[in-house]
């Protein structure tokens, strides 16, 4: 167990729903959120970012960015109103 003085605090602002949804799981498994906040932040400096936690890179941004410009403008976006349309726009080059 670290002693106060040897360790730092860490703080982060998160949704108070968001946080009491986790404190309870949090406790389902026998963990405090101090508890699991030092697991996960100590792993992260032994072993990296788990494989899985994903940083987009340039070309998923620019992805992002033109999805985001194509729902924010209704007019460019093709509507499918039966499987068949729907299938016929997936499937059109």
């Amino acid at each position: 167990m670290l002693k106060a003085k040897d360790s730092k605090r860490v703080d982060a602002r998160i949704d108070p729903e968001i946080k009491k949804r986790a404190q309870d799981e949090l406790s389902r498994h026998g963990l405090s959120m101090s508890e699991f906040i030092r697991i996960v932040v100590t792993s992260v400096a032994n072993d990296g970012l788990p494989k899985h936690f994903g940083i987009p890179n340039e070309a998923v941004n620019k992805s992002l960015m033109e999805m985001i410009d194509d729902l924010s403008d209704q007019k460019k976006l093709p509507h499918a109103h039966n499987l068949q349309e729907l299938e016929k726009l997936l499937n059109d080059d």
